[in-house]
């Protein structure tokens, strides 16, 4: 009988060293000036930076032209690079400032950042609290605030503790049905909140949107 079992304490640092190794030379090369590393850096990192990207502008081109701008600021900062250090927090950081300046131009039409908005939450079946800095928090309750108690009160369970529709229906004693008005509602004066508020909409959707991604 063959034994498929491994052990996976001793592969799996095996293979992120190698990763890691790979990555050590590839940024000494670029320090050094070495053009044909450059290539080598785009190939390692552009697919997760693009995937990423992509969840949030929901456009190829504009994700093609900001990995340029990207790749281009890595190459003109080369000699700082320290190989020593991941560069996986920095690529993030440059991705990251990139997106909130396009999603800020977009803020100019507050109908698009509304709906991006609203999107966006409406596909977040759970947000996870810890996702958000100190900043957002006070952003997204400074909005909820707005909402009537009820609604308010449904809408953190339901959206931020992860809860079910039917685990709410028993602790809050209303029907699923009521449950779900309340979400819809709860979205729509979202939106019209953040429809006067684009500059915090956009705050929030990059918060959102990057959580959990400089883990690529």
């Amino acid at each position: 009988m063959f034994n498929f079992k491994t052990n996976n304490s001793n592969i799996y640092p095996r293979l992120n060293n190698i990763k890691n190794q790979k990555e050590l030379l590839i940024l000494s090369r670029l320090k050094h000036g070495d053009e044909s590393s450059l290539q080598d850096f785009i190939f390692l990192y552009k697919r997760p930076l693009a995937n990423a990207m992509l969840r949030m502008l929901k456009s190829r081109e504009d994700v093609e032209e900001l990995l340029q701008d990207l790749f281009l600021r890595v190459w003109n900062n080369r000699e700082n690079i320290d190989p020593n250090r991941s560069y996986k927090a920095y690529i993030h950081k440059i991705a990251e400032n990139l997106v909130l300046d396009k999603l800020r131009q977009s803020a100019r039409d507050k109908n698009f950042v509304a709906n991006y908005f609203c999107h966006i939450i409406e596909a977040y079946s759970h947000i996870e609290e810890n996702i958000f800095d100190k900043e957002t928090k006070a952003i997204l309750n400074q909005a909820l605030s707005h909402l009537p108690e009820q609604r308010r009160r449904v809408f953190i369970l339901c959206k931020i503790e992860g809860r079910s529709y039917e685990e709410v229906s028993q602790l809050m004693s209303i029907s699923t049905a009521t449950i779900n008005s309340h979400i819809v509602n709860a979205n729509n004066s979202l939106k019209a909140y953040f429809a006067q508020r684009t500059d915090l909409a956009t705050i929030v959707i990059v918060s959102l949107l990057f959580s959990g991604l400089t883990s690529f």
